[in-house]
């Protein structure tokens, strides 16, 4: 990784995982609300759900992006072992 993207990229980590850090402390703090919320059925506790977990997937993906970036760790190439 080239030097002046590192600065750069470890911001990004330290963000990222406090967002994460974050979002997942409100959800296991509140694990009861949530639950409750839910577990209603109908079309917007669905939708919640939904959305909910898109929401994670992003934010922890993004995290998880920058973490790899950040040591170096690219995928293998199609063909290549």
């Amino acid at each position: 990784m080239k030097k002046n993207n590192q600065g750069k990229t470890v911001r990004h980590v330290i963000t990222w995982g406090i967002i994460t850090l974050a979002a997942y402390l409100l959800v296991f703090l509140n694990e009861h609300t949530v639950t409750s919320y839910f577990s209603r059925g109908g079309g917007l506790a669905a939708a919640g759900v939904i959305i909910t977990a898109i929401t994670f997937s992003i934010i922890h993906g993004s995290f998880a992006n920058y973490l790899l970036e950040m040591f170096d760790i690219k995928p293998l190439k199609k063909g290549v072992h």
